[in-house]
Protein backbone atom coordinates (compact mmCIF):
# COMPACT_ATOMS: atom_id res chain seq x y z
CA UNK A 1 0.00 0.00 0.00
CA UNK A 2 1.57 3.59 -0.93
CA UNK A 3 1.45 5.30 2.93
CA UNK A 4 -0.96 8.01 2.58
CA UNK A 5 -4.26 7.15 4.58
CA UNK A 6 -7.99 8.30 3.78
CA UNK A 7 -9.89 9.15 6.94
CA UNK A 8 -13.67 9.29 6.77
CA UNK A 9 -17.05 8.63 8.61
CA UNK A 10 -20.49 8.16 7.68
CA UNK A 11 -23.95 8.34 9.64
CA UNK A 12 -25.65 5.22 9.99
CA UNK A 13 -29.08 5.03 9.36
CA UNK A 14 -31.08 2.12 11.29
CA UNK A 15 -32.50 1.80 14.86
CA UNK A 16 -29.41 2.26 16.70
CA UNK A 17 -28.13 4.88 14.55
CA UNK A 18 -24.04 5.40 15.17
CA UNK A 19 -20.88 6.31 13.02
CA UNK A 20 -19.18 4.52 10.61
CA UNK A 21 -15.36 5.03 10.69
CA UNK A 22 -12.91 4.05 8.34
CA UNK A 23 -9.48 4.04 6.99
CA UNK A 24 -8.67 3.35 3.29
CA UNK A 25 -5.59 3.23 1.40
CA UNK A 26 -4.46 2.38 -2.51
CA UNK A 27 -1.90 0.17 -3.46
CA UNK A 28 0.34 0.65 -6.58
CA UNK A 29 -2.42 -0.20 -9.25
CA UNK A 30 -4.41 2.81 -7.70
CA UNK A 31 -6.80 -0.32 -6.63
CA UNK A 32 -8.75 1.02 -3.51
CA UNK A 33 -7.65 -1.07 0.31
CA UNK A 34 -10.22 -0.86 3.10
CA UNK A 35 -8.39 -1.45 6.14
CA UNK A 36 -10.25 -1.00 9.25
CA UNK A 37 -13.85 -0.19 10.05
CA UNK A 38 -15.48 1.17 13.52
CA UNK A 39 -18.80 1.27 14.70
CA UNK A 40 -19.10 4.08 17.63
CA UNK A 41 -21.66 5.44 19.22
CA UNK A 42 -20.73 9.49 18.06
CA UNK A 43 -18.31 11.16 16.85
CA UNK A 44 -16.05 12.72 19.34
CA UNK A 45 -12.55 12.53 20.81
CA UNK A 46 -12.97 9.50 22.53
CA UNK A 47 -14.13 7.29 20.04
CA UNK A 48 -11.32 8.15 17.35
CA UNK A 49 -8.62 7.53 20.20
CA UNK A 50 -9.92 4.09 20.32
CA UNK A 51 -10.01 3.65 16.21
CA UNK A 52 -6.74 4.95 15.84
CA UNK A 53 -5.43 3.13 18.70
CA UNK A 54 -6.87 -0.46 17.41
CA UNK A 55 -5.27 0.98 13.53
CA UNK A 56 -2.04 1.62 14.61
CA UNK A 57 -2.10 -2.39 15.04
CA UNK A 58 -1.96 -2.64 11.54
CA UNK A 59 -0.86 0.91 9.94
CA UNK A 60 2.57 1.46 11.79
CA UNK A 61 3.23 5.07 12.83
CA UNK A 62 6.24 6.31 11.28
CA UNK A 63 7.60 9.67 9.64
CA UNK A 64 6.68 8.28 5.95
CA UNK A 65 2.68 7.70 6.96
CA UNK A 66 -0.02 10.51 6.13
CA UNK A 67 -3.16 10.88 6.90
CA UNK A 68 -6.38 13.05 4.78
CA UNK A 69 -8.94 13.50 5.98
CA UNK A 70 -11.95 16.55 6.39
CA UNK A 71 -11.07 19.36 9.03
CA UNK A 72 -12.36 17.80 11.93
CA UNK A 73 -10.84 18.78 15.57
CA UNK A 74 -11.77 15.17 16.81
CA UNK A 75 -9.81 13.71 13.95
CA UNK A 76 -7.13 16.35 14.03
CA UNK A 77 -6.44 16.40 17.58
CA UNK A 78 -6.98 12.42 17.70
CA UNK A 79 -4.17 11.74 15.03
CA UNK A 80 -1.97 13.99 16.26
CA UNK A 81 -1.77 11.95 20.16
CA UNK A 82 -2.15 8.15 18.68
CA UNK A 83 0.42 8.78 15.28
CA UNK A 84 2.89 11.38 16.57
CA UNK A 85 5.29 10.57 13.77
CA UNK A 86 3.00 10.53 11.07
CA UNK A 87 1.79 13.58 9.10
CA UNK A 88 -1.89 15.05 8.63
CA UNK A 89 -3.84 16.86 5.59
CA UNK A 90 -6.88 18.24 5.02
CA UNK A 91 -8.72 16.98 1.92
CA UNK A 92 -8.34 19.87 -0.58
CA UNK A 93 -12.06 19.38 -2.12
CA UNK A 94 -13.88 19.71 1.82
CA UNK A 95 -11.28 22.34 2.57
CA UNK A 96 -12.42 23.75 -0.52
CA UNK A 97 -15.90 23.75 0.26
CA UNK A 98 -15.82 25.02 3.50
CA UNK A 99 -14.21 28.13 2.12
CA UNK A 100 -16.99 28.83 -0.78
CA UNK A 101 -19.52 28.86 1.95
CA UNK A 102 -17.90 30.78 4.94
CA UNK A 103 -15.70 33.68 2.65
CA UNK A 104 -18.27 33.36 -0.91
CA UNK A 105 -15.14 32.87 -3.18
CA UNK A 106 -16.59 30.18 -5.19
CA UNK A 107 -15.62 32.30 -8.97
CA UNK A 108 -11.92 32.25 -7.80
CA UNK A 109 -12.09 28.55 -6.29
CA UNK A 110 -10.01 27.39 -9.33
CA UNK A 111 -6.78 29.24 -8.04
CA UNK A 112 -6.85 27.89 -4.68
CA UNK A 113 -7.28 24.31 -6.15
CA UNK A 114 -3.89 25.13 -8.93
CA UNK A 115 -2.05 25.92 -5.52
CA UNK A 116 -3.00 22.93 -3.80
CA UNK A 117 -1.86 20.64 -5.99
CA UNK A 118 1.25 22.37 -7.66
CA UNK A 119 4.26 20.29 -7.27
CA UNK A 120 6.56 23.15 -6.94
CA UNK A 121 7.39 26.17 -4.10
CA UNK A 122 7.29 28.34 -7.75
CA UNK A 123 3.95 27.31 -9.03
CA UNK A 124 2.29 27.72 -5.70
CA UNK A 125 3.55 31.11 -5.18
CA UNK A 126 2.04 31.98 -8.99
CA UNK A 127 -1.31 31.05 -8.11
CA UNK A 128 -1.66 31.79 -4.53
CA UNK A 129 -0.42 35.42 -4.91
CA UNK A 130 -3.31 35.65 -7.67
CA UNK A 131 -5.79 33.86 -4.98
CA UNK A 132 -4.44 36.44 -2.34
CA UNK A 133 -5.74 39.20 -4.80
CA UNK A 134 -9.30 38.18 -4.98
CA UNK A 135 -10.03 36.45 -1.94
CA UNK A 136 -7.46 38.28 0.59
CA UNK A 137 -10.13 37.29 3.97
CA UNK A 138 -9.52 33.16 2.52
CA UNK A 139 -6.14 33.37 1.81
CA UNK A 140 -5.60 34.51 5.11
CA UNK A 141 -7.58 31.71 6.65
CA UNK A 142 -5.57 29.67 4.26
CA UNK A 143 -1.88 30.80 5.46
CA UNK A 144 -2.13 31.69 9.19
CA UNK A 145 -5.13 29.71 10.56
CA UNK A 146 -4.81 26.47 8.85
CA UNK A 147 -1.09 26.83 7.18
CA UNK A 148 0.12 26.13 3.77
CA UNK A 149 1.52 22.67 4.86
CA UNK A 150 -1.87 20.99 5.40
CA UNK A 151 -3.25 21.85 1.93
CA UNK A 152 -0.52 22.41 -0.40
CA UNK A 153 1.01 19.60 -2.12
CA UNK A 154 4.55 21.48 -2.14
CA UNK A 155 4.24 22.61 1.56
CA UNK A 156 3.71 19.36 2.44
CA UNK A 157 6.22 17.55 4.78
CA UNK A 158 6.14 14.28 3.37
CA UNK A 159 4.43 12.68 0.01
CA UNK A 160 0.75 12.25 -0.73
CA UNK A 161 1.33 11.13 -3.90
CA UNK A 162 -1.84 12.03 -5.95
CA UNK A 163 -4.32 11.84 -3.13
CA UNK A 164 -5.36 14.83 -2.52
CA UNK A 165 -8.81 14.18 -1.49
CA UNK A 166 -11.06 11.65 1.12
CA UNK A 167 -12.47 10.20 -2.11
CA UNK A 168 -11.42 6.96 -2.10
CA UNK A 169 -12.63 6.59 1.66
CA UNK A 170 -15.92 8.19 0.52
CA UNK A 171 -16.78 6.22 -2.83
CA UNK A 172 -16.04 3.15 -0.52
CA UNK A 173 -18.62 3.90 2.08
CA UNK A 174 -21.46 4.93 -0.80
CA UNK A 175 -20.87 1.50 -1.81
CA UNK A 176 -21.50 0.77 1.64
CA UNK A 177 -25.35 2.37 1.43
CA UNK A 178 -27.07 -0.26 2.48
CA UNK A 179 -25.46 -1.68 5.05
CA UNK A 180 -25.71 1.49 7.30
CA UNK A 181 -29.45 0.85 7.99
CA UNK A 182 -28.21 -2.63 9.04
CA UNK A 183 -28.17 -3.95 12.72
CA UNK A 184 -23.91 -3.90 14.24
CA UNK A 185 -23.66 -7.57 13.77
CA UNK A 186 -25.10 -7.17 10.20
CA UNK A 187 -22.37 -4.25 9.69
CA UNK A 188 -19.91 -6.29 9.62
CA UNK A 189 -20.95 -9.51 8.11
CA UNK A 190 -22.08 -7.85 5.37
CA UNK A 191 -18.66 -5.81 5.04
CA UNK A 192 -16.73 -8.61 4.81
CA UNK A 193 -18.48 -10.62 2.48
CA UNK A 194 -18.93 -8.02 -0.27
CA UNK A 195 -15.42 -6.81 -0.18
CA UNK A 196 -14.56 -10.63 -0.11
CA UNK A 197 -15.67 -10.94 -3.22
CA UNK A 198 -14.45 -8.04 -4.78
CA UNK A 199 -10.91 -9.39 -3.41
CA UNK A 200 -11.72 -12.68 -5.06
CA UNK A 201 -12.86 -11.12 -8.39
CA UNK A 202 -9.63 -8.84 -8.46
CA UNK A 203 -7.19 -11.99 -7.60
CA UNK A 204 -9.13 -13.87 -10.79
CA UNK A 205 -8.34 -10.98 -12.99
CA UNK A 206 -4.61 -10.98 -12.11
CA UNK A 207 -4.44 -14.51 -12.58
CA UNK A 208 -5.85 -14.53 -16.09
CA UNK A 209 -4.38 -12.16 -16.95
CA UNK A 210 -0.95 -13.73 -16.13
CA UNK A 211 -2.36 -16.77 -18.04
CA UNK A 212 -2.66 -14.90 -20.73
CA UNK A 213 0.77 -13.26 -20.81
CA UNK A 214 2.04 -16.31 -20.34
CA UNK A 215 1.04 -17.63 -23.23
CA UNK A 216 2.08 -15.29 -25.64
Amino acid sequence: MRKVIAVDVSHLHGKYEGMLLSVVAQDTENHVYPIVFCVVDKENDASWTFFFEKSKEIVVDEPALCFISARRKSIVNDIVNVYNQAHHGYCMRHLGKNLHVNHHCGDYLYLYYNAAKAYSLEEFDNHFVEFKNKCPAAAVVLEHDIGFEKWSRAHFPSNRYDVMTTNIAESLNAMLIEEREYPVVSIFNSIAKRLGELFRERHAYILKSMVIKWCR
